[in-house]
Order: C-alpha cells, then sequence, then structure tokens
C-alpha cells in the first residue's frame, strides 16, 4: 500500500504541472442560456474582449508627446503577435475620401436636401462668408480644411462619425483618440492570439515592454519631458494573465496553508507528531491526484477551483480524526493494536457513509448550468471520495503496533455529555425560539446575482473599467445581433430597429453600421432628391467661384473641393459594404458588420441613458423582427436572475435526494433520516439568518455552494445517530462524551479549511468562506447539542432506537 501511494504521489504531482486556469468570465455562466450564446458569438465576431487598449497618461497635455506616442504605434505595428493597430480615427490608411465624396448619401434624404440648399444662395452666400472668417485663424489644418471643404460638408462628416462611430469618446479637436481634457490617449490593438492564451499573454506582454522601452529611447531627444507620461494596457488580456498568476497563487497559499495549520490544530489536540503523518498523507495524495486527474480531463479549470484543496483537506480530515480518536479509545480499555483496528469497523462505516453523502451534494453542482460550480463539484467530490479510500487504506498501516510513553491520551468532552443530559427540554425548546428569530431575520438575506460579481477583481480588471467610463468603451451596453446571406436585409433592418428605438423608447441610444453604410432605401431617396434638386456639377462649380470672387478669395482657393464636386453629386453613386472595407475603413465597419463563412452578421450597439424595462426592450426589438437577438450584461444579469431559482431548487432537490438515499440505505427507517437531516435543516435557518443579521451579501457562487453543505452539515449528525444506534451499551452521554470531542475536531478543522477562503482575493470565494464559518458553526451547534437533546426527548415519547 505504501508503494502504491508514492506511486500515486508522483502521478499527481506530474498532472498538477500541467494544469491551466482559464480566467475567462464567461466559463461562469449557464453554458445553455441563449443570451449567453449570443454574447460569445458577439465576442467571437466583433472581438471586443479580444483587444487590448494602450492608454497614455500625461499630466499635461498628451498632445505634447506624440513623438512618444507615434514611436510606440510604429514599434507596435512592427511587433509578430500584433495583426493591427488603431491609433486615431483619420489617421494613414483610412480613405474617408470615399465616404466624403458620398456624404449626401450619410444625411439621409432629408438631411441631404438641406446640404443641397448650400450649393446655391443664400446658403452658399452664408458658408463661404463662414470659410473666410476660419482662414482668419493661424491654422495650416484649418485653412487646408477649408479649401477642401468650402460648403461644411466635410465637418459634418468627421462630427457625425465622432458621435456615433459607436466604440471610442475622444476629442475631436485632437489627433488620436484623447480624452476630455486632453491628457489621455488611447490606441487600440488587436493581438493575434486569443487572450486566454497564458502562454500567448505572457510572450505579448514581454513584447509590449520591449516597445515600450524602445520608444522611449527613441523619442528622448525630442521629448524629454516623455518619461512622465505612464503607459497601461487594458483589455482582457492583461485581466487574463493577472487572473491565472493570482489562482495559481492562491491556490499554493490555499492549498499549503490550510493543510499546515490543520496538521498543527491536529498535532495540538493529539500531542504526536505521527497523527501529522496520518493526515498529511491521505489529504496530500487525495489533492495531487484530483487536482491532476480533473485538469487533464477537462484541460483547464475555473478561478474558484483555487480553493478546492482548502475544502478538500478541512472535509477530508475528519475521517482521520474520527477513526485515530475511535483507535485510542479501543486502545484505552486495553486492547491491542490488531484488535484496536478491528474495533474501529463500526467508526469506519459511518466515515464512509458521512464523506460518501458529502461527496453526493458536491456531485449535484455538475446537474447545475454553471461551468465553475461544476468544476467545484468535480474536484471536491472526487477528492473525498479519493480521500476516504486513501484513509482506510493507509490510515491502518500507519497506526503504531504498541504503545510508547505510557497509555495513550485521553479525549473526551464528559462535560458535553452532562450538560445535553441533564438540560434537554431547555435545550429543545431554546433551538425552536431560536430557530423561530433567525428564520424571521433569514427573510432579509440579500442576494447580488449579477456577473460582476463573479469576475476576479484584479488591477487590469479596475483599469478596464476607468479606460471604459473614460473613452465610452462598451461595457455594459446592449447589443442586437442579426446575421444573413445578403447584407442589404440586414441593413434595412437595422435602419427600422433605429427609427422603432427612437419613436418607442428615446432614452436608449443606438449606434449601427448605418451612419455610414445606409440601407439601399434611403440611398435610393438620397440619389432622387440629388436629381430633383437639379444643381448639376458644372453648376456648383460656377457658383462656388462666383461667391468666392465675391468673397475675394483667389481663383484656385478651392479647387481641391471643386474637383469632387462632380462624385458629391452623382446621383448613381452608391457607398457598399465591399467600397469600405477596399478604402481602408474595415477596422471601424468590422466594429459593426463582419462577413465569415459565406453569412454577414451585424450588430447594434444601445446605450440607455437610465433604468430600462429589457422586457419592454425586447418586445420592440423582436416586433422590427424576430430574427433579432438582444444580449448583452444587463440581459445576462436578467437572465441569471430569472434562472436562479429553478436552478437553485433543482441543484438542492438532486443533492438532498442523494444524500436521504444514502442515509436511508445505512438507517433503513425514515425517522432515523429525518434525524439526521435536523442539523442541516435548522443549521441553514440559523446561519441564514445570522447572516441577514450581519448583513452578507450572497453571489451566486456562494448560493449555489451552499448546495454541498447538505451533505457536509449532515455528516455530523450521522457520527451522533450512528454511534448511538448501533452500539445499544451506549448511553447518549457516553456517545457525547467520546463522540462529541472527535465532533468538535472534525468541526474545527473544516473549519480551518473553509476559513482560509476569507483572505481570498477572489470575490466569490471570500463570501464563501464566510457563509461556510457561519453555516458549519450553526450546524455544529445543533449536532452535538440540539439533536442530542432532541433525541432524548423523543425517547419520553418512543423509542429511538
Amino acid at each position: 500500500m505504501f508503494g502504491v501511494a508514492i506511486g500515486s504521489a508522483l502521478v499527481g504531482v506530474l498532472l498538477v504541472s500541467r494544469i491551466s486556469f482559464d480566467a475567462n468570465i464567461l466559463r461562469l455562466l449557464p453554458q445553455r442560456s441563449a443570451s449567453v450564446r449570443d454574447f460569445k458569438r458577439f465576442l467571437q465576431d466583433f472581438g471586443s474582449l479580444d483587444h487590448l487598449y494602450v492608454v497614455f497618461d500625461s499630466d499635461e497635455s498628451i498632445g505634447e508627446h506624440e513623438d512618444l506616442v507615434d514611436a510606440y504605434v510604429e514599434g507596435l505595428r512592427n511587433a509578430p503577435e500584433i495583426e493591427s493597430v488603431d491609433s486615431q480615427l483619420f489617421e494613414s490608411g483610412k480613405d474617408w475620401s470615399y465616404l466624403s465624396d458620398r456624404e449626401l448619401y450619410l444625411l439621409g434624404e432629408e438631411g441631404a436636401a438641406r446640404a443641397l440648399e448650400r450649393f446655391q444662395s443664400p446658403g452658399l452666400d452664408k458658408e463661404i462668408a463662414h470659410a473666410r472668417d476660419l482662414l482668419s485663424m493661424p491654422s495650416a489644418d484649418i485653412k487646408a480644411l477649408v479649401r477642401q471643404d468650402p460648403l461644411g460638408l466635410l465637418t459634418m462628416l468627421r462630427d457625425r462619425v465622432g458621435r456615433e462611430k459607436g466604440f471610442v469618446s475622444f476629442e475631436p479637436t485632437q489627433d488620436g483618440y484623447v480624452a476630455q481634457g486632453g491628457r489621455s490617449r488611447l490606441i487600440i490593438v488587436k493581438p493575434k492570439g486569443a487572450p486566454f492564451d497564458t502562454d500567448f499573454c505572457k510572450a505579448l506582454f514581454r513584447r509590449l515592454a520591449e516597445v515600450e522601452a524602445a520608444a522611449r529611447r527613441k523619442a528622448a531627444a525630442d521629448d524629454p519631458a516623455g518619461g512622465t507620461v505612464t503607459i497601461q494596457a487594458a483589455g482582457a488580456y492583461r485581466v487574463a494573465l493577472e487572473a491565472e498568476a493570482l489562482i495559481r497563487r492562491e491556490g499554493i497559499v490555499n492549498s499549503v496553508g490550510s493543510l499546515v495549520l490543520l496538521l498543527l490544530v491536529v498535532y495540538c489536540v493529539f500531542r504526536t507528531p505521527w497523527v501529522m503523518v496520518y493526515g498529511f498523507a491521505p489529504l496530500a495524495l487525495a489533492a495531487l491526484l484530483t487536482l491532476g486527474i480533473n485538469g487533464t480531463i477537462q484541460k483547464s479549470l475555473s478561478p474558484a477551483t483555487s480553493g478546492s484543496a482548502g475544502m478538500l483537506f478541512g472535509l477530508g480530515i475528519d475521517g482521520v480524526v474520527l477513526l485515530y480518536m475511535r483507535y485510542l479509545e479501543e486502545r484505552r480499555a486495553g486492547r491491542s493494536a490488531d484488535e484496536a483496528v478491528g474495533r474501529i469497523s463500526t467508526t469506519a462505516s459511518s466515515v464512509v457513509l458521512a464523506q460518501l453523502t458529502t461527496a453526493a451534494t458536491f456531485f449535484a453542482l455538475l446537474f447545475v448550468d454553471f461551468p465553475t460550480l461544476q468544476d467545484l463539484g468535480s474536484l471536491v467530490g472526487v477528492g473525498i471520495v479519493i480521500c476516504c479510500a486513501l484513509t482506510l487504506l493507509l490510515l491502518p498501516g500507519f497506526l503504531p503496533r504498541r504503545t510508547v510513553g505510557g497509555a495513550p491520551r485521553r479525549l473526551s468532552a464528559a462535560w458535553l455529555g452532562r450538560f445535553v443530559t441533564r438540560a434537554a427540554r431547555p435545550i429543545v425548546w431554546g433551538s425552536i425560539i431560536a430557530t423561530a428569530v433567525l428564520g424571521v431575520a433569514a427573510t432579509r438575506l440579500r442576494f447580488d446575482t449579477s456577473i460582476e460579481k463573479l469576475q476576479a477583481q484584479t488591477g487590469g480588471a479596475v483599469l478596464e473599467r476607468e479606460v471604459a467610463a473614460r473613452f465610452s468603451l462598451p461595457s455594459d451596453v446592449l447589443l442586437v445581433l442579426n446575421e444573413g446571406a445578403e447584407i442589404a436585409p440586414l441593413l434595412e433592418v437595422d435602419a427600422r430597429l433605429g427609427r422603432a428605438l427612437a419613436a418607442r423608447a428615446p432614452s436608449v441610444a443606438a449606434s449601427g453600421i448605418g451612419f455610414m453604410l445606409p440601407p439601399a432605401s434611403v440611398q435610393e431617396k438620397v440619389s432622387g432628391a440629388i436629381v430633383d434638386a437639379g444643381t448639376t456639377p458644372e453648376d456648383a462649380r460656377l457658383r462656388i467661384q462666383a461667391a468666392a470672387k465675391g468673397a475675394g478669395f483667389r481663383p484656385d482657393t478651392f479647387d481641391p473641393f471643386l474637383q469632387r464636386v462632380s462624385r458629391l453629386l452623382d446621383p448613381g453613386e452608391r457607398i457598399t459594404y465591399e467600397g469600405l472595407v477596399s478604402h481602408g475603413l474595415d477596422s471601424i465597419v468590422s466594429r459593426f458588420v463582419v462577413h465569415r463563412d459565406g453569412r454577414y452578421r451585424s450588430v447594434m450597439y444601445l446605450y440607455p441613458q437610465n433604468a430600462l424595462d429589457i422586457d419592454g426592450l425586447r418586445r420592440i426589438v423582436n416586433e422590427v423582427d424576430p430574427g433579432l437577438r438582444l444580449t448583452g450584461i444587463p440581459v445576462i444579469n436578467g437572465e441569471l436572475r430569472r434562472q436562479f431559482f429553478p436552478q437553485f431548487i433543482r441543484g438542492m432537490a438532486i443533492g438532498t435526494a442523494m444524500v436521504a438515499v444514502l442515509i436511508y440505505a445505512v438507517f433503513r427507517t425514515v425517522r432515523h433520516t429525518f434525524l439526521a437531516f435536523v442539523p442541516t435543516v435548522v443549521g441553514f435557518v440559523w446561519s441564514a439568518g445570522l447572516l441577514a443579521i450581519a448583513r452578507v451579501e450572497l453571489d451566486l457562487f456562494s448560493l449555489f455552494a451552499a448546495v454541498t453543505f447538505v451533505g457536509i452539515a449532515v455528516d455530523y449528525g450521522i457520527y451522533v445517530l450512528y454511534r448511538y444506534l448501533f452500539e445499544p451499551a451506549s448511553t447518549m452521554h457516553d456517545v457525547m462524551a467520546s463522540t462529541g470531542a472527535a465532533i468538535m475536531i472534525a468541526c474545527a478543522t473544516a473549519l480551518i479549511g473553509f476559513g482560509t477562503l476569507v483572505n481570498s482575493s477572489y470575490g466569490p470565494l471570500h463570501v464563501f468562506g464566510v457563509v461556510s464559518i457561519v453555516t458549519l458553526a450553526s450546524c455544529l451547534i445543533v449536532s452535538i447539542v440540539s439533536l442530542p437533546a432532541l433525541i432524548l426527548e423523543l425517547e419520553r415519547w418512543f423509542s429511538v432506537r
């Protein structure tokens, strides 16, 4: 057996070394949810989470450090890990003349009609006079703009794009995506690898460090103050990398810390170093094998599993403590080592039953549609089964065959036996009153089922939220998805949805591809407006030249604009998807429309300005076109709230049923099965009331993980009942004096195992640690005080045995 243990340890170490952790927040969500599937499709097609956001911050105007920014951008473009870099809206490679030459088609029928009025008096004279005023400003950029756009049409296009490009809010008077105030600038980077590929993320950030160092050296001569500019990266790539490091660090700290504390407690109780060996071997082997097996099967584990080892240690050591204490009890009675091992079979049976019920409730999480909880259920459930088997196989071999240093130390709780037997009736009535009071308080327990509570909070996550707020990046926006084999129907639906929202939900700002790719019907009406206006390109040139001459301009001042008048007033021109892409505007277009696998997919971004009725908005969307799909974090949060209670009841029912079947199979009576559940039911009511009084807010993870306490809390009741029922010679005083001490030690070890989670920086595990401590303590008190007293009171009416 020792040889098998050593071999298992080596296998476990090898498997654990290959484990990776998946920090993808989407893995925390129900995978059968329609809104989650649509959100994942959005991320796959439009990749908002696949972008890396590089932010430059300066105490002064960031425009003073263009040399540093340009050098950094150049380094990014040359990096092999980078697919594309978007440093500003109007940059080289983006041929905005394609849209400026067709600007009338972007303005709609009414807007085009108003724009056409500028090609003749009095609108023409007014715009030319305004152009002359602009030329009085000492700016080369303004002069160039006036020559290309004397009628203000290009300015209208820039303002429109700046307002509705859908992703970034920036100061239009400066180059690049500069936040209001002018001290921050954003660069949007598209890496080639996936954000949750840890190896790629490490290589990416090494490259970013090299690019930054090279950029600072290159710009140092022309920009000596550039050293004060801070450069930070935000986005899923940084969050994933930090979360991976956090999970690994906390997994190690939690595992080692909880194991050391548990063994120290056990040593302090039993006063022999050998008991540390008894406890360490099965626990460490079970943890290694469990993590290795699950990691090998699932390839990667979620953030919540970083606390699984602590849970496993706290639960698995129960069996070691109970069996060892029973062994000491038999040795004190004068029995030999072999006889004592044989006499602990009754306790071993109760340990197996208790640990199987605990494993059963963790396995019940496999039936809940939350991958993180499925991971936790698989890890801890399999770990408890392995730990139980290893304890039964290894502990007898570890136990000493001779007594060293006199009789074994006696561990007893005689005071508990006297208290329970002498005050049974007051204990029962006190428990009833406490249950009633705390039950009322439990109705005020607070819940937060939002997805944000499940995300690991790292420096990158905080920075991402700050950047999103500063530059209006889409975070909690709503998304309307559509797809089809042809793009024309998608554009028409997009336009209809925009009109419907403007009429029925005016507080919702919408941004779709229509601002730069209007549907064919709209472009056809604009073409008709151009024809109806009757202004030919030649007439427009003559009028503009005459107005310019009258205002005192040189004859060639507006030649750049006059050269494109024929295209601007051509009723046969159209804006097309292919035209936008071919003119370098795909980085903008791809935020709204993509063409993959022979199909077009589109998204419209909705920005609610105040509280919104999601169901009402979904009705508007479905009425426009039943094929449209509404998703986004607010929609997912709403769906999580609707699915919570059905999923919770399902998990609780499955866990309870599995435990009840196991208990009934051993006790063979409904009465005893009911008594075994008393500590769980009453303990849950007490803990819920105490958590409500303490104003602890529960999240989805801690709520569903509470299902596991059905099996954990019932263990203590099983230990009391099993000893009382299957050893008739034992009085309740004897049972509580011996088993009560063992249960208190076992619960203390469980509290240590779960209590280490309180220090976790991963929010759900922290809350779970708090809930665990309160629940386990409540169930312990009910098990060793209320349950024995209840049994004694019931003995007055009928024989419990």
